[in-house]
């Protein structure tokens, strides 16, 4: 008698199937939403992240080539930040100013509601970027690592003692450290109160199970600084606030730019009797019109000479698909990856060479 082979069951995975189904939505929600300063949300903040993320988990140990291109990689990624974080402060002072100048015009009090509640919504978005800007900024320059001493002038600031300390203290701004009991030898690493902005730490009592290793000895420098896969983790949160101040910003200037255009042509929208104001809205929406085809093709044109492994000559949907990407997992897609997630298409990760594309593109 032989035996029947078991059947296997066809039930569908639901939670992969939710899982997936929700990283779709949550990419539709992305692509939309910073649509408008997605160029500078993926060159400034995303591909930068990608690049510190593959050198720090690869390592950097003092005195090796990592540990020097991690820092070069880390000061680079902070020099971004505070120049556009200085572009969104200035940018969002002379918002402000036209916003309320634009108050003072006579057709406001006759136009249509909601071009003014544009306008106040727009000056709340810059009052917010103003603050936000300048506090993001103080948080750059909080973290320093300047060793005055004449011991160690002749040394590069990466090898400068305590300068293991600083580099983490700088991934902790940019990346996500997960700990756990099972980090290296079941022992956690020190938490560092100070690069967490003095937030309180406490630590619970031991459960049953639980190994309590409040008495266990700190990591030492070589453990810190060993090769590790998934100790630095990208984040979206961390991204997100990262990019809210440009995100700010770009939200306050298309929402002065509707309540313009709901203002001016309100006469041309209420279908009031041609006069003046008609023919002033008509050549508004045709200036319009111009002005805004030549931003997107300008604009289009000026990131297309960024070199990459695609070249800066791609078709529309491969840039497409390759931000859809990023967006997705905050990885890069390239013909070299797909062949490898095909292969491993089992595991559920893509394998990428993000951090050479992105690596690029931080020199360009």
């Amino acid at each position: 008698m032989t035996q029947q082979p078991p059947e296997t069951s066809s039930v569908p995975k639901w939670p992969d199937t939710l899982r997936y189904t929700a990283t779709v939505i949550l990419t539709c929600i992305r692509f939309l939403v910073t649509l408008p300063y997605q160029r500078l949300l993926i060159y400034n903040t995303v591909q930068p992240a990608q690049v510190i993320k593959k050198l720090a988990s690869s390592g950097f140990e003092a005195g090796t080539t990592g540990r020097e291109e991690l820092w070069i990689e880390i000061a680079a990624w902070r020099q971004r930040k505070r120049d556009e974080l200085q572009f969104v402060a200035v940018a969002a002072t002379v918002m402000t100013a036209i916003i309320t100048a634009s108050f003072s015009w006579s057709n406001v009090s006759s136009s249509h509601w909601t071009g003014p509640a544009f306008w106040y919504a727009s000056l709340s978005l810059c009052i917010s970027a103003i603050f936000l800007s300048a506090q993001q900024l103080s948080l750059l320059s909080l973290i320093e690592s300047k060793d005055a001493s004449k011991d160690h002038a002749h040394k590069p600031e990466c090898e400068r003692p305590g300068a293991t300390r600083t580099i983490r203290r700088h991934l902790r701004q940019i990346l996500i450290e997960k700990r756990s009991g099972s980090l290296i030898g079941g022992r956690l690493p020190p938490i560092d109160i100070e690069a967490q902005g003095g937030e309180k730490q406490t630590q619970e009592l031991p459960k049953e199970g639980r190994i309590d290793t409040r008495d266990t000895p700190p990591l030492t420098e070589e453990e810190l600084t060993a090769p590790n896969e998934w100790r630095w983790t990208f984040s979206w949160r961390v991204m997100f606030v990262w990019q809210c101040p440009i995100m700010l910003i770009t939200y306050s200037t298309v929402f002065y730019m509707v309540g313009l255009f709901v203002v001016v042509c309100t006469p041309v929208l209420e279908t009031r009797k041609w006069g003046p104001d008609s023919y002033v809205a008509v050549v508004y929406m045709a200036s319009l019109g111009v002005s805004m085809s030549l931003f997107g093709i300008c604009s289009y044109g000026a990131y297309d000479y960024i070199h990459d492994d695609h070249g800066p000559g791609r078709r529309l949907y491969e840039e497409l698909g390759q931000r859809i990407s990023i967006l997705s997992n905050g990885k890069i897609f390239s013909k070299e990856t797909n062949a490898s997630a095909t292969s491993t298409a089992g595991k559920g990760e893509i394998a990428h060479r993000g951090g050479e594309l992105a690596s690029m593109q931080c020199g360009a």
